[in-house]
C-alpha cells in the first residue's frame, strides 16, 4: 500500500503564511506586468482576474483589509519592479546617528523611499536633511539588501530593495520642524529600541563594520 504524502515538519518546514505571501506578491507582479504589456482585451481581463486572486491571497496574511490593498496595488503601474528604500549611516566619535520615528516611537537610520526622478544619492541626502536637519555628503554605497531575504516585519504587499550609504556631515542645520520625534547619537553596543521594519541590529552592525573598514566592496543579497 503506497504511503500518503506527509507535509514537512520541523525547522525545514516552510512557514505557510510566508509561502502564501510570496506567492501573492509573485502573482500581483505578474498581473501588473501583464496589464502593462497586454494589448488583447481578453488577456487584460485574465490579468485583472489574476490580480484579484493575488489580492485575496494577500488579504489572508495581511493586517490591511482588501480595500486598502486594492488602493495600494492600483497605484502600481508598468512593469513590476522592486521599490527602493535608502538609509544613511553617519558616525561621530564612535557613535551612530539615529532618528526616532513618529509612527512607532522607535529608532532607525534616517531614510525612506527614493522618489521618482531622484537618484539614490539625492534621496538619502534629502531624507537625512528632513529627518535630522543635517546636510551631508554621501561617501559610498555600503550595501544593497533584499528586504524579503532580511525577513523584516511588517511585511509589505510589494518587493523592496534597501540601499545603505555611509555619509559625512557637511553642515548642522536648525530646521523649524523635523519629520521625526528626536535625533540622537548612540554607541553600537548601547542601542535604543529599533524600528526593525526599517533597520535591524544586524544591518547596523554591517554599517559599523563598513565605517571601520572603508572602501570595501558593497555588500549585497
Amino acid at each position: 500500500m503506497p504511503l500518503s504524502p506527509v507535509a514537512p515538519t520541523g525547522p525545514s518546514a516552510p512557514d505557510p503564511s510566508a509561502v502564501v505571501r510570496s506567492s501573492a506578491i509573485e502573482l500581483l507582479a505578474l498581473a501588473q506586468s501583464g496589464l502593462h504589456y497586454a494589448n488583447d482585451q481578453f488577456d487584460r481581463q485574465r490579468y485583472a482576474q489574476a490580480r484579484s486572486v493575488g489580492l485575496r491571497l494577500m488579504e489572508l496574511v495581511s493586517v490591511a483589509d482588501l480595500g486598502k490593498l486594492e488602493r495600494s496595488v492600483a497605484l502600481e503601474q508598468g512593469h513590476a519592479t522592486p521599490k527602493v528604500d535608502v538609509r544613511g549611516a553617519i558616525f561621530h566619535d564612535g557613535k551612530v546617528l539615529l532618528v526616532q520615528e513618529r509612527s512607532d516611537q522607535l529608532w532607525t537610520l534616517p531614510g525612506g523611499w527614493c522618489d521618482v526622478l531622484e537618484s539614490p544619492r539625492e534621496a538619502v541626502a534629502r531624507e537625512i536633511k528632513e529627518e535630522s536637519g543635517l546636510t551631508v555628503e554621501v561617501v559610498e554605497l555600503a550595501a544593497v539588501l533584499d528586504r524579503e531575504r532580511q525577513a523584516q516585519l511588517p511585511a509589505f504587499p510589494f518587493h523592496v530593495y534597501k540601499m545603505f550609504f555611509l555619509c559625512r556631515i557637511l553642515e548642522v542645520g536648525t530646521p523649524d520642524e523635523l519629520e521625526t520625534l528626536d535625533v540622537g547619537w548612540f554607541a553600537p553596543d548601547d542601542l535604543p529600541p529599533l524600528s526593525t521594519g526599517r533597520v535591524t541590529k544586524t544591518q547596523l552592525q554591517m554599517m559599523v563594520d563598513r565605517h571601520l573598514h572603508p572602501g570595501r566592496p558593497a555588500a549585497f543579497d
